[in-house]
């Protein structure tokens, strides 16, 4: 590994900068309103240039999940572990459960989830 700080990315991170975050192709969500309906070749066109799609973003998210990979592996890039995962989140709208969760889990680890930094206890307290 190198010297330098590898950047800390999780793979749903990496594949929405290459836009390529969900799992099936957006192709045909602004083609299935059709108010005089097609015809048999119209259609068979359609489910053909849709397959060609499909396939093509496939691959594309297959080749860059490799990508992704192959970068932690290399160090270029490491995965977040829990706690980073976990202040990512808690940073979110308070109202959602995923961030309530995220903030007790926190809490209970001793974490300040605005900071995110050790909590002072009792015992640091008394110690001084």
């Amino acid at each position: 590994m190198e010297d330098r700080e590898s950047k800390m990315q999780s793979l749903d991170e990496y594949l929405g900068e290459r836009g390529l975050s969900f799992p099936v192709s957006d192709f045909m969500l602004d083609k299935t309103r059709i108010p005089h309906g097609l015809t048999s070749r119209a259609k068979k066109r359609m489910h053909r240039e849709a397959d060609i799609a499909r396939n093509d973003y496939s691959k594309r998210r297959i080749a860059a999940i490799n990508e992704y990979n192959a970068k932690v592996e290399n160090g270029e890039i490491r995965k977040p572990n829990i706690i980073e995962t976990s202040l990512k989140t808690a940073h979110g709208h308070e109202d959602n459960p995923s961030v309530q969760a995220a903030r007790r889990m926190l809490k209970k680890r001793g974490i300040d989830w605005k900071t995110g930094k050790k909590l002072k206890t009792l015992e640091d307290d008394s110690a001084k």
